[in-house]
């Protein structure tokens, strides 16, 4: 047994449109939603109004589901039993279902009958509920929307640009372009908000070198050294083969006027407020991960390891070092074993930084006077710079006389030193000391005291203290061989050349190296929060100042994992560690991605301009020619203590 469902349409001709569809079952539903059997799409019939079945293939039952009932023969009902043989006709809202038998099957046939209400429509429920009968029509809408898109983002912003582009400075207030822009500019470049031709110089040309050089130059002209040097056919050669996809997206750049290697390339901007993002690692990675073996099938001897990640493929470094006194500096591989660096001093690390002994007794006592602690620190004697990003070279006068004192004569409450790097001036000093300076005088050759009957016949005071004065001059080249000698104040820190064929006392000339990894960079600063002796492990223990304590791979690995932090080891607190973070692309020889000239420059107002051998104002601001302060001097400040500004 089986329903079949009759719908009759009527064309606006007239015609009459049949449609038979089968319903299996027993049992059927009908209602206005359109999983029914029956689909009612009337407001006047509930979602699910009825169930229609058969139990004998001939009798009928029908029965409403949700309060409302059904008219049949004029009568409303909730349930009803008909006989298909004999057929009926029930209404439901504004259509009618007519009950027939056809052969063994029911036929129910449905068909609007009347407009006599809205319910009785054939119209759809949500947009008999929403304004969309009152809106207009959606082709008219899209022609509305296009048009306000094209005066908004296409013709406003060329007739903005077009009329400010001879203006150096635009007025305040909301202009069209802006529209275009993705974003907030850097902080470098916050200055140029409002001149947006600066950069943009013409209409649907993107940014070129040119615009970028107008401003940046100097060392942004040119890549760093290590390319700028290199044949155009190697950097070519190192490059990894493009992809399909890059040869695709590097069609549609040159079709479009956005050639390759522009600065934007690297440096993008609108990328919100504060600094530029740095450049991923995937530009440097893309020619120096397998570049070695692209060289070599290109016929070019490679310089430099592979490189692609500093967690997980990085060389070791190579520093700077001097295989002998006085030699030109030399790379070497830390990975090698130890590296010595002949800098011309004498200086044991491990006896300077032992807990307990002279050393440390010594530096306990200068407590009040130098800051020293129980033992010597590290950061006693090697300072930072004024922007804390290298270490100063070492200096006697400021990091040494404090416990090795170079003293020999005191006149008058002044003390009179040997002067430091200057062989030939210390020996002229102490000739003139004992030529010209007498020896002590006995109390007895002076004032009224008693002496007792026959010393000066005897010669037990007179005679030996003018023998002495007599003698006095001679004193002076045992005093100079002293000082040059083992034990003496030169010998114990430098190596000392005796005096050969006419020469004086030389001393090697002593070579402290300012940079030792020169194609990285390392800030101090940004480390000021580890010990020392985190990083150089050996210096605790070295015995010797050519020992080179630079940290090598694995101490910086304890800290610094990949870009996407990639490592080999198991790090604690990892910082992830970007290519840029520690090279620059740009021979500048400051911080990477930090311009000389935007740096952070502090002032100092000094009261009066010290002579130059003054120390005092170049710890506060260094020396003038780092160019790390701008420095006002005026006479009419009180005292040095009244400067303002950031010390070094």
């Amino acid at each position: 047994m089986s329903f079949i469902l009759r719908r009759i349409a009527t064309t606006k001709t007239g015609k009459q449109i049949v449609r038979d569809q089968p319903l299996p079952g027993d049992t059927i539903t009908l209602g206005r939603e359109s999983g029914n059997g029956i689909h009612i799409p009337d407001l006047a019939v509930n979602p699910h109004h009825a169930t229609i079945g058969s139990s004998d293939g001939r009798h009928v039952h029908v029965a409403a589901q949700e309060g409302l009932g059904f008219d049949l023969n004029g009568r409303t009902l909730d349930a009803a039993d008909i006989d298909s043989a004999a057929g009926a006709e029930l209404r439901f809202g504004g259509h009618r279902l007519t009950v027939a038998r056809e052969g063994d099957a029911i036929v129910l046939l449905v068909e609007r009958i009347d407009e006599l209400s809205q319910s009785s429509k054939d119209v759809d429920e949500a947009k008999a509920f929403s304004l969309a009968g009152t809106m207009p029509g959606k082709r008219l809408g899209a022609w509305t929307f296009a048009i306000l898109v094209f005066l908004a983002f296409l013709a406003g912003p060329i007739w903005a640009w077009h009329s400010y582009r001879q203006v150096d400075e635009r007025p305040g207030g909301y202009h069209a372009d802006l529209a275009w822009s993705s974003g907030p500019l850097s902080s470098a470049h916050k200055s140029l908000k409002g001149d947006c031709q600066s950069c943009h110089v013409d209409a649907f040309v993107a940014v070129t070198d040119k615009a970028c050089v107008g401003c940046h130059t100097g060392e942004h002209k040119a890549m760093s050294a290590a390319h700028a040097n290199a044949p155009t056919a190697m950097l070519l050669a190192a490059r990894h083969p493009p992809g399909v996809g890059e040869r695709i997206l590097a069609g549609f750049a040159k079709t479009f006027n956005r050639p390759q290697g522009r600065c934007v390339d690297c440096h993008t901007e609108h990328e919100g407020a504060g600094p530029m993002p740095a450049t991923p690692q995937k530009f440097c990675a893309d020619c120096h991960d397998g570049m070695q073996a692209r060289l070599v099938k290109a016929g070019f001897e490679p310089t430099v390891a592979d490189a692609a990640d500093f967690g997980t493929l990085h060389p070791e470094f190579r520093p700077l070092v001097r295989t002998a006194p006085g030699a030109k500096p030399v790379r070497a591989a830390l990975s090698k074993g130890a590296i010595v660096d002949q800098g011309g001093l004498k200086f044991p690390h491990d006896l300077h930084l032992q807990a307990n002994g002279g050393v440390a007794r010594m530096a306990a006592s200068f407590r009040g006077r130098h800051g020293f602690g129980q033992k010597l620190e590290c950061a006693n004697c090697h300072r930072p710079d004024a922007d804390g990003v290298r270490i100063r070279p070492v200096e006697m006068e400021r990091d040494c006389a404090m416990c090795h004192s170079l003293a020999f004569e005191t006149v008058g409450g002044v003390t009179r030193t040997l002067r430091h790097g200057e062989p030939r001036q210390v020996v002229a000093d102490l000739i003139a000391y004992y030529r010209s300076t007498p020896p002590t005088r006995p109390l007895q050759l002076g004032g009224m005291e008693r002496r007792r009957p026959g010393q000066y016949a005897e010669g037990q005071v007179y005679n030996i203290y003018f023998r002495e004065v007599a003698a006095r001059p001679n004193r002076a080249e045992d005093a100079v061989r002293a000082v040059f000698s083992k034990g003496g104040a030169c010998y114990d820190c430098h190596t000392i050349f005796a005096p050969a064929a006419g020469n004086d006392w030389r001393v090697m000339a002593v070579n402290q190296t300012p940079r030792f990894l020169t194609k990285g960079w390392f800030d101090h600063d940004a480390h000021r929060e580890t010990d020392c002796a985190d990083c150089h492990v050996a210096a605790t223990r070295s015995k010797a100042a050519s020992d080179l304590l630079i940290p090598g791979l694995r101490q910086c690995r304890d800290c610094h994992v990949g870009e996407g932090g990639a490592r080999l080891v198991k790090v604690a607190t990892a910082t992830e560690s970007p290519c840029a973070m520690c090279h620059e692309y740009h021979s500048d020889g400051g911080k990477p991605w930090v311009p000389a000239r935007q740096r952070r420059k502090g002032s100092a107002a000094i009261a009066d301009r010290p002579p130059p051998a003054a120390q005092a104002v170049s710890l506060i601001t260094g020396t003038e020619a780092r160019g790390l302060y701008d420095g006002t001097w005026r006479s009419s400040a009180p005292k040095l203590a009244s400067t303002t500004g950031r010390g070094g």
